[in-house]
């Protein structure tokens, strides 16, 4: 099934989910973002900016446990898996039916309750930026907020292609240099946050993990 009504509302709060990276429909343009042209970095930003470009260029696999606090301040956890470019699996804890898969070339959403199966294009959300084979900020994805603050670097990032969809702001720990969350604010002024936990980076994946499998063709195999 392609996308729907209801999967938007599950990219638009997950990163598309950020996740990643939410439970609501795009509607309405984020006011302001459309007219930002650009964050003017300054020499001690711009050297921050080019560590934090480094590290995550160096990323070419990433586990962890996550949590994600919802506009309406629920909370579910799960496990995220990244193999750079392209690739990564939201597996949600039960009783969450979610699975967010991304392949390289679609972003996916399955529903285990309702075995439905729903596809958005990658370059059309923010996990684009993370997933791509070398990360930058160029045309299609700009830097629009710089903040250094008490040990934390916050970066938050367009996609100037999409600018109404809204905004994905980055928080890094400075040192040692780690990717710790990203909030995901949407057309609608809500905010989805995800929260990484033991990240591991380095390990070998299961290449399965990246597959999509139809929800009845794993009721099927399980019979």
């Amino acid at each position: 099934m392609w996308v729907n009504a209801k999967f938007l509302r599950v990219i638009t709060n997950n990163f598309a989910a950020a996740a990643v990276m939410g439970l609501c429909i795009v509607t309405a343009p984020t006011k302001g973002i459309a007219n930002q042209i650009g964050y003017q970095l300054n020499e001690v930003e711009t050297a921050h900016v080019s560590r934090i470009k480094s590290y995550l260029n160096r990323i070419s696999t990433m586990q962890a446990r996550f949590i994600q606090t919802n506009p309406d301040g629920k909370t579910w956890e799960g496990t995220l898996s990244i193999k750079r470019p392209g690739n990564f699996r939201f597996e949600y804890d039960p009783p969450v039916p979610h699975t967010l898969i991304s392949n390289g070339t679609w972003f996916i959403h399955v529903d285990r309750e309702l075995k439905e199966s729903n596809f958005l294009p990658l370059g059309r959300t923010p996990a684009r930026f993370l997933l791509a084979k070398q990360v930058r900020f160029d045309e299609e994805v700009k830097l629009i907020g710089f903040l250094h603050k008490a040990g934390l670097i916050h970066l938050k990032i367009v996609n100037t292609e999409f600018p109404d969809l809204g905004y994905v702001t980055l928080t890094f720990n400075e040192r040692p240099l780690a990717l710790l969350q990203w909030r995901m604010h949407n057309a609608l002024n809500q905010d989805t946050l995800i929260t990484l936990q033991n990240a591991r980076i380095g390990l070998r994946l299961n290449p399965e993990l990246f597959k999509f499998v139809e929800p009845q063709q794993e009721d099927q195999d399980q019979d």
